[in-house]
């Protein structure tokens, strides 16, 4: 048997064990109020008793637990005893990682509230995340498929992941004690550290991370990788205190993206900029008098598709697109208005330099295409051409070249019986 000791008053040793615990303990109302802490956790918050009586309890932690902490507080109220929960709460370095567990004295005749002890983890967890106690975790963060940094507000690498030697051929080591920005082109350095300072002055519970898209340098020297860097700033965070840095890879989602904007701007057929591109490119050369539109309609495709179906029909304004586009200059734009029209912007200093361009751009549609398994297909083409005015805009320059085709159509149709249809004029294959 142990001997019993002679404590004397039992309320004052109770009141003198509970100043001298280690572990922070208070104790609050039922509306989660702070009436009582002893020593440990004034040590803990920062501040005096007389400072946290009256506090709510919701204030004292980081505003991502505020929700599990009034769940806690509610809970403990059913039972005896709550469910241990780890909480950040706030101290006077910062936030600290504890582990909360309340104890239900409401009903108790001298207290009536809920005992709360909190038990400070942040030196033991910081200290499992270093030695690598959490092997699994850490296996996971190593073979992972997107790169992890976790850097300092300034930006310099105090870790990083294994992936940045498998996705890009740098080590680890060589990282470590360097700015992240030493792992992207100069031209975007800038960036990175303009991102990095947005993060810092960001909300330390942002839900939001900070993002760049840059291209991340290879180790071996070749060519760099598209990634998008998502920064999170857990600066106040007692077991990380740094920004949290995630690197994606995303090669195949910008060949998405620019797939997409191929299509919104290109027609699928010619591969041809389409009439959303043609009205864009013209809206800044209209006012340019050295601009010149030329407006072309084949002749005679009508009966070519009727007769040989689409997919003949198909394959000779491919083989023409590529032939326009070919024939012009540099800077020089053709963009396949719908149908079987064509529309070229070019710049032209004068008349005589007008008639070469509109021969050249006939001559390339008059060639007989072969099509295999039908033979040659010979067209032709009218052709409508206009010129800036002061007051035009985009569709009034690409109305007047279109009522110029049109003209010169009716012409073509007079002079029909003087030209070979495209039908009688197929050699056979």
């Amino acid at each position: 048997m142990v001997p019993s000791m002679p404590y004397g008053n039992e309320p004052d040793v109770a009141a003198t064990v509970l100043r001298a615990l280690p572990d922070a303990v208070i104790l609050l109302d039922v509306d989660g109020r702070l009436r009582w802490a002893n020593r440990a956790a004034e040590r803990l918050f920062g501040v005096t008793l007389a400072a946290l009586t009256g506090t709510n309890a919701v204030q004292l932690v980081h505003p991502d637990d505020a929700g599990l902490t009034v769940f806690s507080l509610e809970s403990v109220q059913e039972k005896s005893i709550g469910t241990p929960v780890e909480l950040r709460v706030r101290s006077g370095s910062g936030w600290r990682l504890v582990e909360a567990v309340g104890t239900n004295l409401v009903e108790h005749p001298e207290v009536h509230g809920l005992v709360v002890s909190m038990r400070d983890l942040t030196e033991r967890r910081r200290w499992e995340v270093a030695c690598g106690d959490d092997r699994s975790f850490r296996a996971l963060v190593q073979h992972a498929a997107s790169i992890l940094f976790l850097v300092d507000r300034h930006g310099i690498v105090r870790s990083v992941s294994a992936a940045v030697t498998r996705l890009l051929g740098h080590s680890q080591e060589t990282l470590e004690g360097r700015h992240v920005e030493v792992l992207v082109d100069e031209s975007e350095r800038a960036a990175v550290r303009s991102a990095v300072a947005r993060a810092v002055d960001a909300p330390d519970w942002s839900a939001a991370p900070t993002t760049i898209e840059v291209e991340l340098v290879r180790g071996d020297g070749r060519p760099s990788v598209p990634f998008e860097l998502s920064i999170v700033n857990l600066l106040r965070d007692p077991t990380v205190q740094g920004l949290v840095i995630s690197a994606h890879d995303i090669t195949q989602l910008r060949a998405t993206r620019e797939a997409l904007e191929e299509l919104a701007t290109h027609d699928p057929l010619t591969g041809l900029p389409n009439r959303s591109s043609l009205h864009e490119h013209l809206a800044k050369r209209v006012t340019e008098p050295e601009t010149a539109v030329v407006f072309l309609d084949l002749d005679g495709f009508k009966p070519i598709n009727d007769r040989y179906g689409h997919t003949v029909g198909d394959e000779l304004l491919r083989e023409l697109a590529t032939r326009l586009r070919t024939t012009l200059r540099r800077g020089d734009l053709v963009a396949r208005y719908g149908g079987d029209e064509f529309v070229v912007v070019a710049t032209v200093a004068d008349t005589t330099e007008i008639d070469r361009l509109t021969a050249r751009l006939i001559q390339a549609i008059e060639i007989p295409v072969s099509i295999e398994g039908v033979g040659t297909i010979a067209v032709s083409a009218s052709v409508g051409l206009a010129k800036p005015l002061p007051e035009d805009t985009p569709m009034s320059l690409l109305a007047r070249a279109d009522s110029a085709m049109y003209v010169a159509k009716l012409g073509n149709r007079q002079g029909r019986d003087d030209r070979p249809d495209p039908i009688d004029s197929m050699t056979p294959a």
